[in-house]
């Protein structure tokens, strides 16, 4: 029942973040307040600074961006598609992408979209001052360095043309360059707009913040002058911050309509009551289910005796067949995960099987395990606190254990594990660590996971791997360049492992029975602009 759950919400048991999607013709209507709740505040309602999953979702239904994503789940939700953009054309150097805009798109105040206002956008977050996690994605643009460096105060590589025409010059090709246009950090920005955090910031797709009263409430409104075509089905979307409990309870009362309930551990009993009583992902239903673009995985520090070298190679081979996937899933709570072998979630990667999913292959990892150089009895394994990532390191300890390996493992509190991961002789030899990709593209994946700075604990320095990836991420258009990576996925794991993924996660939520048109997208959660009241 129910109040069975609430009750283990109230004991400390919280939920995991979801999603789905649900549409009905019959029960769109234009018009209405949704309601959304949260157990706490956004990191930031500016998309220059906001960088978690609760912010992406209001930037999502806020922004109009050069490129963007459908409104859509799954893989229909990864492809994609030009939004302020009408066409571009790509130098033969493939280092000059020139846009043309279209002229349609306006603020919430009637001010146009113009490429002064990408131009002004992409300086602002270059700047040292405002410290937006979008620099990491901005390297390869010609100037950004001497921006950060306090050098300059303009990126002489980002240049309007004209009105509606802009420019992005590069140090070097990177193909991946449109989708990581996608990003909120890239929202386009009002003349005048400093260099400071702010809480009303323009809005430029079908919403914008109205209202921020920090832990308090945000109130988004309809911008009455956007021309786009994404959808726009509420008039107004109230953000409250509410205990979980209270918000199952008001999601019952028809009070609340959605609560945001990532961050707590996973509650299995209460999902599989809302599986019994609503079922999956049905049509005009309240409980939906759908994959992410997480992967969780164990990392190889390629640093340390036991990874460095091909004389290795066997070892992180043996180790992918002896982990118990099945089981490693499990702890994450029911409908939470798919177990995986490959990197690349669902939709990105390429549809096969390299490692047992069904279970620990001992026999195998043995064999393996005899062909390295160097066969260690202990090995020391990083991990956080949380009791899900505890559990799971006990499964990882009991695995190696019956392959000649005793697993010492050392937990940190979650904020600071990256930190440690992320220092160069830290004296690691596994981690367990996650990835959600900040776009829909493979790169999003393998280039900052590989890259010594990301706190994920793999410190891969291989040149043939290397060019591998740097001819992967030179491809342009959406097809080849998937094509290529999940070929590279493969072949990494079968071949050379860096890692050993485990489970791509799913997403999961409920709704009130006051709502209806549910989208959750694989990337921004529930689709604020797609959402609509029943009649």
């Amino acid at each position: 029942m129910l109040s069975l759950s609430l009750g283990m919400l109230a004991a400390g048991v919280g939920l995991f973040v979801a999603a789905g999607l649900a549409r009905s013709a019959t029960e769109e209507r234009k018009g209405g307040t949704l309601r959304l709740s949260a157990p706490a505040d956004v990191d930031s309602v500016d998309p220059a600074v906001g960088y978690f999953p609760r912010s992406w979702m209001l930037s999502y239904a806020t922004c109009a961006k050069l490129f963007n994503y459908p409104d859509a789940q799954g893989a229909a939700g990864t492809r994609l598609v030009p939004e302020v953009v009408e066409r571009y054309t790509i130098s033969r150097d493939q280092r000059t992408y020139t846009f043309e805009l279209r002229q349609t798109f306006r603020f919430h105040t009637g001010a146009p979209v113009t490429a002064h206002s990408f131009v002004a956008a992409i300086n602002r977050v270059a700047q040292p001052k405002l410290e937006s996690p979008a620099t990491a994605y901005m390297r390869e643009i010609d100037g950004v360095a001497a921006v950060s460096d306090g050098k300059a105060q303009t990126i002489s590589g980002v240049r309007a043309l004209g009105r509606y025409r802009l420019q992005i010059r590069l140090t070097r090709p990177v193909g991946d360059l449109t989708a990581r246009l996608t990003m909120p950090f890239f929202c386009p920005i009002l003349p005048g707009t400093p260099i400071a955090e702010i809480d009303t910031p323009a809005g430029s797709g079908p919403y914008y913040v109205a209202e921020r009263i920090v832990n308090q409430r945000i109130v988004l409104k309809r911008n009455r002058y956007y021309r786009g075509n994404r959808p726009a089905n509420v008039d107004e979307v109230v953000v409250t911050i509410d205990e979980l409990k209270d918000c199952l309870l008001a999601i019952e009362q028809v009070t609340i309509d959605y609560c945001y309930l990532g961050g707590g551990l996973p509650a299995g009993a209460l999902f599989r009551e809302l599986e019994e009583r609503h079922g999956i992902n049905r049509p005009g239903g309240r409980f939906f289910v759908s994959p992410s673009l997480t992967t969780s995985f164990v990392a190889f520090n390629h640093d340390r005796p036991a990874f460095a070298g091909p004389g290795q190679i066997p070892l992180k081979q043996a180790i992918n067949h002896a982990i118990d996937r099945p089981e490693l899933t499990r702890q994450l709570g029911y409908l939470s995960a798919n177990r995986a072998d490959q990197m690349l979630p669902r939709g990105l990667a390429r549809p096969t099987s390299i490692y047992p999913l069904r279970g620990s292959d001992y026999a195998t990892a043995r064999r393996m395990l005899a062909r390295a150089r160097n066969q260690p009895k202990r090995l020391v394994l990083y991990a956080n606190s949380f009791s899900v990532t505890v559990a799971q390191a006990e499964i990882l300890a009991f695995n190696l254990k019956q392959i000649g390996i005793d697993l010492q493992v050392k937990y940190f509190d979650i904020g600071a594990l990256p930190g440690k991961l992320a220092t160069r002789g830290e004296p690691y030899d596994l981690a367990l660590a996650g990835w959600f990709a900040d776009y829909a593209d493979p790169a999003a994946f393998f280039v900052p996971i590989l890259n010594r700075g990301s706190g994920q604990g793999v410190n891969l320095d291989d040149p043939r791997i290397d060019a591998r990836i740097e001819a992967a991420n030179r491809l342009t258009g959406e097809a080849r360049r998937r094509a290529a990576w999940a070929d590279l996925d493969v072949d990494l794991m079968r071949d050379n492992p860096p890692w050993a993924p485990y489970v791509h996660t799913q997403t999961r939520t409920l709704v009130s029975k006051g709502v209806g048109c549910v989208v959750v997208h694989p990337l921004y959660g529930f689709d604020i602009a797609a959402v609509c009241k029943k009649r």
